[in-house]
C-alpha cells in the first residue's frame, strides 16, 4: 500500500498535529490509567483490532515508510547502506539519531522492531509484534497486532554517552514510563490510517 498525505485523516497523534507539551500533557493522563492495569512495569503488551486483512496489516508493518506515518515522531528514515538498518530522526528533536531493523516472517505474523539511540550496532530497545487473523482468533473479519515491549537497563542509563549529540539536554531512555501510552496512541493512528485508505482505496478483488 502507498503512501499517501494524512491531512484528511482527524485525530492523529502526531507531531505535526500534536505539540510536544499537549503530547506529553495526554501521554501523563493515559499512563495513569493504564498504569492502574499494570501489573509488572518492566514490561507490557499493547494491542489493536485493525478492520483489514492480515496480510495488508503485515506488509504496512514491515514497510519503513509507515514508521514515520504511525508514530508520533520517528521520521526521514534512509538506508545505512548495505546493513539492513535504517536511520532516522526524532522529530521533536533531530540531533537524536534512531536506528532501526525491522524483522518480518511474513508465515508466522512476527515483526520484531529492533532500534536504538546514538548508534546502530547495538539495538538493545526491541519491540515484539505479531499479526494475526482476527477470523483465526476471534471468528470476525479483520486483523489483530500486538506488541511487546520488555524494559532494558540501558533505558535508566545511556551505554554510550560519548555517541550523544553535543548539547542534548537528557537520555531520551528515561522516557520509558511514558511509552505504553505512547505506543497504545500510536497502534491507534496505525488503524485510523489503514481503515481511512481501505475506505478511499478499495482492495482488488479478493479482500477478506
Amino acid at each position: 500500500m502507498t503512501t499517501m498525505p494524512l491531512d484528511d485523516i482527524p485525530g492523529l497523534f502526531r507531531c505535526e498535529t500534536v505539540s510536544r507539551a499537549d503530547a506529553t500533557a495526554t501521554l501523563l493522563a493515559l499512563t495513569k490509567q493504564l498504569r492502574g492495569r499494570t501489573v509488572d512495569a518492566d514490561v507490557y503488551t499493547v494491542h489493536q483490532y485493525v478492520d483489514c486483512p492480515p496480510e495488508v496489516l503485515y506488509d504496512y508493518l514491515v514497510d519503513i515508510r509507515s514508521v514515520e506515518e504511525y508514530t508520533y515522531s520517528m521520521r526521514n528514515f534512509r538506508p545505512d547502506g548495505d546493513t539492513g538498518r535504517y536511520i532516522g530522526e526524532d522529530a521533536t528533536d533531530p540531533d537524536t539519531k534512531i536506528h532501526l531493523r525491522i524483522i518480518g516472517n511474513r508465515e508466522v505474523g512476527t515483526v520484531d522492531y529492533e532500534s536504538a539511540f546514538d548508534q546502530g550496532e547495538d539495538l538493545w530497545m526491541v519491540f515484539c509484534g505479531r499479526v494475526l487473523s482476527a477470523r483465526h482468533v476471534q471468528n470476525r473479519s479483520g486483523a489483530l497486532v500486538s506488541w511487546t515491549i520488555w524494559r532494558h537497563p540501558y533505558y535508566d542509563k545511556n551505554p554510550y554517552p560519548h555517541l550523544s549529540p553535543r548539547g542534548r539536554r537528557s537520555w531520551p531512555g528515561t522516557m520509558w514510563p511514558l511509552f505504553h501510552a505512547c505506543d497504545v496512541l500510536e497502534l491507534r493512528n496505525m488503524q485510523q490510517i489503514l481503515e481511512h485508505r481501505l475506505r478511499t482505496q478499495p482492495l482488488p478483488t479478493g479482500g477478506r
